[in-house]
């Protein structure tokens, strides 16, 4: 976890904030639009919870969760967690990986618990596990690279 280590009002003024960043890209005509089924169940500094049912647009032709879409969501929370710290920065990314261990159907609920791992000088790393709400089992996992303007 992100060594800014999180007071009570820390937590809440970080939830506040992961939830005014997924309201605002709600709003966006871009592809930021993806979270608008998403919603912020959780967090803290250097922290992103948050949960998607899976819908059929969520789908690829098997009727689970689409790839594309989990790795767009992993970048999404990875960042949201990372604008909570103190650098507040939403940098670039460098790398992203993700492990996809078993599907989540249409009607699964997933969870997403983005955290910031290390925010350096130029590069900051988190990682994000995404679960099934109804058995706990991993989906996938993600590691997110970032690079931060100095």
């Amino acid at each position: 976890m992100y060594a800014g280590a999180p007071t009570c009002a820390g937590t809440e003024k970080a939830v506040q904030i992961l939830k005014r960043l997924f309201e605002t890209a709600v709003k966006q005509n871009n592809f930021q639009r993806v979270v608008r089924e998403c919603k912020i169940t959780g967090g803290g500094v250097g922290h992103c919870v948050c949960e998607l049912t899976v819908e059929e647009q969520h789908a690829n032709p098997m009727r689970t969760l689409h790839g594309g879409l989990t790795a767009s969501l992993i970048d999404i929370a990875s960042t949201a967690a990372l604008m909570t710290t103190e650098r507040a920065q939403a940098g670039v990314s460098v790398d992203l990986n993700v492990t996809y261990m078993r599907p989540a159907k249409v009607g699964d609920t997933v969870i997403f618990d983005a955290k910031v791992l290390k925010v350096g000088k130029s590069l900051a790393f988190t990682e994000v596990d995404i679960t099934n709400k109804k058995d706990g089992e991993l989906v996938a996992v993600g590691r997110h690279t970032k690079a931060l303007m100095p």
